[in-house]
């Protein structure tokens, strides 16, 4: 075997030599070439182009009349390609030389063709309903693909007929700014994020050479604008919960649902999604990661306050459908919910808020009852910080369990409702600390005495 090997190794030294698999294997670069090329000594044309990363590919190389130099034709990658496909394929080409057609131009036709295709698409085409793009974000089940294609379709309306790739830069920061004087920043905002990621997926489609939004930074705030901006979202204060809390029982399933956001920090379109069957336990109300924002699973524990809104919620139970709070009007999916919350703010007469302010809210009561930042994003789903989230898998069911209870009760003192539970209120400190200090304690009295 090492006699053969070096024979084969012999021969290279020359580029011509009958290519085989084993020649090919056992061929090496010469050094200080970035490429060499093998030719065929039975086969005229036939060579094997090697470069310097390790690739080999199989080249038919051939002289086109009136075109001085050498063209080159690619075959095939070695090994893929075998010796016998390149050798079948290159009389192909020698074919085609003798009768007069560049074996390259079936490439560039297609190269042609693409180039063509291209700048007809325009980006109606792309973004229309069940369009190409709607149906790779659905197909990856991206979350939140409603938003992204209701922004680009609404924000890029003015440019439907144009060709995505004559759509420049300066006309959609156009289409932002438009939208950014109205006062609508959060808006704006969402407009520049999707088109940019819009136009990378056109990148990897092959619709666009380069995503015209590439290297775009937004210019930094002044001091000005920062003090003139209004803080984003607030948390409802003690008599805006009790208002919102029996305004809601008056709402019929969005009431309900309203409820639940406020107990459980979900974001507005995780309740709309939970059925009786799949995610009402007996201990818990399940929120499944697949359709979470941040793909993350997270629990709420089924406390009294918890019950006493699923009860309610039995009473718009549909026969159709098993979701817990259905649509008032189609029995699916919830949704409207601009017009439900402005509803919502006037029968209570609170001030302006969101769903998510309710959000906000629940993770406000947590604190005040004296549990941590990190606590609160696990109850709402929120991801950890740093590298927790990467090591500790620990989903600390039991101190969750007890910071929901902690603001259940907080809010059954308010509204009215029968507590579960002595509340914790402006206790600044984890109740799960006193049982850290006792450890650490242990440890330092460990240390003391002289331990390893």
């Amino acid at each position: 075997m090492e006699n053969s090997e070096k024979g084969l190794r012999a021969e290279v030294t020359t580029n011509y030599l009958r290519l085989t698999d084993a020649a090919i294997r056992a061929a090496t670069l010469p050094p200080g070439k970035p490429q060499y090329y093998l030719h065929d000594t039975e086969q005229p044309g036939l060579a094997i182009r090697m470069r310097a990363t390790g690739g080999r590919t199989w080249v038919f190389l051939f002289t086109k009349p009136g075109t001085r130099g050498t063209q080159r034709k690619t075959l095939g990658a070695w090994p893929k390609f075998n010796e016998k496909a390149a050798r079948k394929a290159a009389t192909v080409a020698a074919g085609e030389v003798v009768i007069g057609v560049d074996p390259n131009d079936a490439k560039r036709e297609a190269k042609r063709q693409q180039l063509a295709e291209r700048q007809c698409t325009t980006l109606a085409t792309l973004i229309i309903e069940d369009g190409p793009y709607e149906m790779s974000l659905t197909g990856r089940q991206v979350v939140n693909w409603k938003p992204a294609m209701s922004a680009l379709r609404r924000g890029l309306k003015d440019h439907f007929d144009l060709a995505i790739g004559a759509l420049t830069r300066r006309q959609i920061m156009a289409a932002v700014d438009k939208i950014a004087k109205t006062g609508r920043r959060g808006a704006a905002k969402d407009l520049r994020k999707h088109t940019h990621t819009f136009l990378e997926w056109c990148i990897g489609e092959g619709y666009v050479e380069h995503n015209v939004l590439a290297g775009y930074r937004a210019p930094k705030e002044t001091r000005a604008q920062r003090v003139g901006r209004r803080t984003k979202g607030r948390a409802l204060t003690d008599e805006e919960i009790i208002k919102v809390w029996h305004a809601s029982g008056k709402l019929g399933a969005f009431g309900q649902l309203a409820r639940m956001c406020l107990l459980g920090g979900p974001r507005r379109s995780e309740p709309t999604i939970i059925e009786w069957q799949k995610h009402i336990m007996d201990d818990r109300i399940t929120f499944d990661a697949a359709w979470t924002k941040m793909g993350l699973h997270h629990d709420v524990p089924r406390t009294h306050l918890v019950d006493e809104v699923l009860a309610a919620a039995k009473h718009f139970q549909r026969a159709t459908s098993d979701y817990v709070f259905p649509s008032p009007k189609t029995g699916g999916q919830m949704s409207g919910f601009t017009k439900m919350v402005n509803r919502l703010i006037k029968e209570a007469d609170v001030a302006k808020f969101t769903m998510h302010d309710l959000r906000r809210s629940l993770r406000t009561i947590m604190s005040r009852c004296g549990y941590d930042n990190e606590i609160q994003r696990l109850c709402v789903g929120q991801k950890p910080r740093g590298i927790d989230q990467v090591y500790n898998h620990d989903e600390q069911w039991i101190i969750r369990n007890m910071a929901f209870e902690a603001a259940h009760d907080y809010i059954a003192q308010l509204v009215g409702a029968e507590r579960v539970g002595k509340v914790v209120r402006l206790q600044r400190t984890n109740p799960l600390d006193p049982i850290k200090a006792e450890l650490l304690g242990r440890l330092r009295e460990h240390y003391a005495a002289g331990g390893p």
